[in-house]
């Protein structure tokens, strides 16, 4: 497997597609699937009919996004295309399924036939094993846990997994954008089935630790993601409290000590937007009503890259293709701290191929999560 990683800032959409093509080294009918990240300059519309008409036999998927990442380093404002190869090897297809937020469940079959069309059987108990699936879903929905639940209510094998990305928009907060081969959705999610003869690995990332701490969400609308009570007091003086730090400084602290979602071993982080006037907390991910949240530590963030990237490396030697969906709020705090050059410039040292973009949510398995790294890992 190839992944070719090109980027284009040129903003016009016919301009920037005919950019990118001219910097990609194989004919386009060679390529198997493309898959694109947009910043909001661009009309993604037009992006996407344009990238899907150049590559006729590829399955074509884009998502917007609040900045791109290539081994140049993070940035923002432009595209950046990845072309994947492996004739014989490998197979994609890709589906679309709209108003994610209202009825997913009626594209139930459209999803199954994308899998089968492919060769992958999605009632069969080890279809894990040679298969796996991208998710682009928009953003700004709180979907992603619908979605996954629709997807993995038809999956039988528990361990088939899914690697993705929730759109963005530039932090704007106004509207995310998701296509497949040409079609555009606001409101959707894009699926893109693998099946591969090679090996692959999804790998997900925190950069927090348990501290210990833990509060009880007594009081929540999982709806609208919003708790009014914390351990039956109110959110903004009962996470002071539990942190030991003044209330005025709680919006300061959020971005360093979100909550954790713990699973046997694994910590799953749930983001914290805000505090509102009346001390009421709003959440980025879903929360449930008496549900557990312990509150975590930020760790050193060069020390865990590394040993990823190691790890990556010991199960991986050689990679052909490295999709990276990482969460906005790690982007806005490497930013905060100065550490973007130094978290792309490992990546760089380690990984000889990679892109991918900041997100609005990441997707590991069955879980939807935020402040994450996921990591896909498709050996050469």
């Amino acid at each position: 497997m190839t992944q070719e990683v090109v980027q284009t800032k040129r903003i016009g959409a016919e301009d920037a597609v005919n950019d990118l093509c001219s910097k990609l080294r194989k004919n386009p009918s060679e390529y198997g699937a493309i898959i694109f990240f947009a910043g909001t300059d661009f009309d993604f519309k037009k992006v996407s009919e344009l990238l899907h008409s150049k590559f006729p036999r590829a399955e074509v998927v884009g998502s917007s996004s609040s900045g791109e990442i290539t081994p140049e380093g993070f940035s923002s404002h432009s595209i950046v295309l990845n072309a994947i190869s492996d004739p014989g090897s490998t197979s994609f297809k890709g589906v679309l399924i709209d108003d994610v937020d209202q009825f997913p469940a009626i594209h139930s079959k459209r999803i199954e036939q994308a899998a089968s069309s492919i060769g992958i059987q999605l009632s069969s108990k080890s279809c894990s094993k040679n298969a796996f699936a991208i998710s682009l879903i928009c953003g700004l929905l709180t979907a992603e846990e619908g979605v996954l639940s629709l997807f993995y209510s038809l999956v039988k094998d528990p361990d088939f997994m899914v690697a993705g990305g929730s759109a963005g928009d530039d932090l704007k907060f106004k509207e995310t954008h998701v296509s497949c081969n040409g079609e555009c959705s606001s409101h959707g999610a894009v699926i893109l089935f693998v099946r591969t003869n090679r090996k692959f690995r999804i790998y997900k990332e925190n950069i927090f630790q348990r501290s210990g701490k833990s509060v009880v969400l007594t009081d929540v609308d999982a709806e609208k993601h919003l708790i009014s009570t914390i351990d039956k007091k109110n959110p903004l003086k009962r996470y002071a409290e539990v942190l030991g730090i003044s209330e005025s400084a709680t919006n300061d602290a959020i971005l360093d000590h979100p909550f954790g979602r713990v699973f046997g071993d694994e910590v799953f982080i749930a983001s914290l937007v805000n505090f509102d006037s009346q001390g009421r907390l709003l959440m980025y991910a879903r929360v449930l009503q008496n549900s557990t949240q312990e509150i975590l530590e930020p760790m050193d963030a060069k020390a865990i890259t590394e040993e990823t990237c190691k790890k990556i490396l010991q199960d991986i030697p050689r990679p052909g293709c490295i999709i990276l969906f990482n969460c906005i709020l790690r982007t806005v705090g490497f930013q905060k701290d100065g550490l973007q050059e130094s978290i792309n410039g490992l990546w760089k040292k380690y990984l000889s191929v990679y892109s991918g973009f900041s997100t609005y949510g990441e997707q590991f398995g069955h879980i939807n999560s935020n402040q994450t790294l996921v990591a896909l890992v498709i050996g050469e």
